[in-house]
């Protein structure tokens, strides 16, 4: 009888250890949600998004989570391991700069069909002082789920998408001596398009990302070249500013999104 009673305790505590475990995951509509316990959450003004395309535009505010800048390590840790496995951060001795700052912030928002989607912004700031780019050398690596390529022919139009952002941006222009063309489009794959802007009629690219002041994710921009692409159920914006102009960025960058 003693053992049985014993048994009993002992399955109750059990139990009880097992409930109090799960009680963590209680009311998760996402199990992803999990992903950022260890995160500091704090406050955001905005997304970021690429102005000109206007893929990830929606939803702007609703349901948005914003998260305290940490390592970079840390945060790849805190996003669905498919992401992390699709993003391939560079060797820093291959950088034509020193970064003083080495940080990743993520945000997540909710899809329409309430899954919870993660952007990861990872930043490399010749800055030493704070989470921002304050006009000196930097890479930025931002990096959005999006399971369906937004680059692909639309089969209910006479025009694919891309077409039309060919002629908007005036992709196939010359480039000198009026500096006409906006966009640049060149081949990730043979399926996939690399985008590419540099600076127009001698004005620098605006390139959007998250800095951090007062204890808060603040959506800025500076003066950038930036790439942009969708690969592997990422949508890519890769900005960077360096000293050295003469810097070769597109192998990294191709390295960043393809792994080689």
């Amino acid at each position: 009888m003693k053992s049985n009673i014993s048994l009993s305790i002992l399955g109750l505590s059990l139990l009880f250890f097992s409930c109090q475990k799960e009680s963590k995951h209680i009311g998760y509509v996402d199990k992803n949600e999990a992903l950022v316990e260890t995160l500091t959450k704090i406050k955001g003004d905005s997304r970021t998004y690429n102005y000109d395309f206007k893929i990830l535009e929606n939803p702007r505010s609703e349901g948005v989570s914003y998260y305290k800048p940490t390592s970079i390590d840390k945060a790849l840790a805190c996003i669905p391991s498919e992401m992390g496995k699709a993003i391939h951060i560079p060797k820093i001795s291959i950088l034509p700069f020193v970064p003083g700052t080495e940080k990743a912030n993520i945000v997540t928002f909710w899809s329409k069909h309430n899954k919870l989607v993660f952007q990861i912004q990872a930043s490399y700031f010749e800055n030493t002082t704070d989470y921002k780019a304050n006009n000196q050398d930097f890479l930025i690596i931002s990096a959005t789920q999006l399971a369906d390529n937004p680059f692909i022919d639309n089969l209910n139009s006479d025009k694919d998408p891309i077409d039309l952002w060919i002629e908007e941006f005036n992709m196939n222009g010359e480039s000198e001596p009026k500096d006409v063309r906006i966009y640049q489009k060149l081949d990730l794959t043979p399926e996939l398009p690399l985008f590419f802007k540099g600076k127009f009629r001698n004005w620098s690219t605006m390139y959007p990302y998250y800095a951090f002041f007062d204890n808060k994710i603040e959506h800025t921009s500076t003066g950038s070249k930036m790439y942009y692409a969708w690969h592997d159920g990422l949508l890519f914006q890769i900005g960077y500013k360096l000293s050295d102009e003469s810097f070769k960025m597109e192998s990294i960058v191709r390295e960043i999104i393809l792994g080689s």
